[in-house]
């Protein structure tokens, strides 16, 4: 098994309103301007961004008006459309050129996606903290958005790679229930979902670059494809289509070789299989991690998985490795949005 670094303790069985009110808003202080224009104002006051699709469910009736600023193919974006399809989110789509960004002009300081925009006002960031946030709002009926994130306080580190003081959210792996007395099979389910969602975060995803861009023509139909299934053609102007694709496909291509080295990948076709053959190993006769449903860790690796769908590193793992049954009912549980008795709970 994957090894870990400390855990946060006995956060999962605790309620957990711990201090700190601007939790997921990359710093609410620092992401609001001195007239505290909310996020919306914002949005507007910059050029208007093209919707690229709405996703429209009838179970959702949470008023949340959730935008998604997103490139269709990256892993941390997908995690995200993941979990928001199986519990039947409603949410807009909005597709960001990968070399401009100009679709995130409203946001100052945080310039990745996914951005998650709720209500207008919210800004939430980092694909396994939005998961959180959003799995803990769904749990918790009692509780408005703003409560949820409160339980996601913010710390400042320094990373010692860089020297730099970057941003933290130390229980972003953890959903918070109110009080509640779990039995030892459920506090062990919460531990393995946690383990394995930092897993895909920390191992998996790295996996992903060194693969796809692993030569420039393996890198140029990778953009190719991202562009074919991003629906480019629609969302940007044709220069700004040209110079994502090729562009892009240059500097990923040598990106990948750099993050090759960084996390000491030797054979990257070899490591992607280990890989899924561990995931196999963990879920053992179960028909997902989570048992007879997914749980936030199923999530995670199906949506990291599906950002190389359709690659020739996708098609090679299906070959050699056997998670192709867990892959597709996993497909078969997003799309029918199985996990929406959730939120018609919370609709309700």
């Amino acid at each position: 098994m994957w090894s870990r670094g400390p855990r946060v303790a006995h956060l999962w069985v605790r309620r957990s309103f711990i201090g700190g009110g601007a939790a997921v808003h990359l710093n609410e202080n620092n992401e609001k301007t001195s007239n505290t224009r909310t996020v919306e104002e914002r949005i507007q006051k910059c050029d208007p961004v093209k919707i690229s699709r709405k996703v429209v469910s009838d179970s959702d009736k949470t008023s949340l008006n959730l935008r998604l600023y997103q490139y269709q193919t990256c892993p941390f974006c997908c995690k995200v459309r993941a979990f928001l399809d199986y519990y039947g989110f409603s949410y807009e789509v909005v597709e960001v050129n990968p070399i401009t960004k100009t679709q995130l002009h409203f946001s100052s300081r945080y310039k990745k996606v996914p951005i998650l925009v709720a209500g207008g006002e919210h800004l939430l960031t980092e694909s396994s903290l939005i998961v959180s946030i959003l799995s803990t709002f769904l749990h918790r009926t009692n509780r408005s958005l703003d409560d949820v994130i409160r339980c996601y306080p913010e710390i400042t580190v320094n990373d010692p790679k860089t020297q730099k003081e970057v941003l933290r959210y130390p229980n972003k792996y953890y959903v918070m229930l109110e009080d509640v007395r779990l039995s030892d099979e459920q506090i062990q389910n919460a531990r393995e979902e946690r383990e394995w969602r930092e897993w895909v975060d920390e191992h998996f995803v790295h996996l992903i670059s060194p693969n796809v861009y692993r030569s420039w023509a393996e890198s140029l139909a990778t953009f190719r494809w991202f562009s074919e299934v991003g629906e480019w053609h629609e969302a940007f102007p044709l220069w700004e289509r040209y110079l994502a694709i090729y562009v892009g496909a240059a500097v990923m291509f040598f990106v990948s070789k750099k993050l090759k080295k960084r996390h000491g990948i030797i054979d990257e076709r070899a490591a992607i299989v280990d890989a899924c053959n561990q995931w196999l190993a963990a879920l053992g006769d179960r028909s997902f991690l989570g048992g007879d449903k997914p749980n936030l860790a199923d999530l995670a690796l199906f949506g990291a998985m599906n950002s190389f769908y359709g690659c020739a590193t996708f098609e090679e793992m299906l070959e050699r490795t056997n998670i192709g049954g867990w892959f597709e009912r996993m497909r078969s549980e997003v799309e029918s949005h199985a996990g929406s008795a959730l939120i018609r709970q919370r609709s309700g």
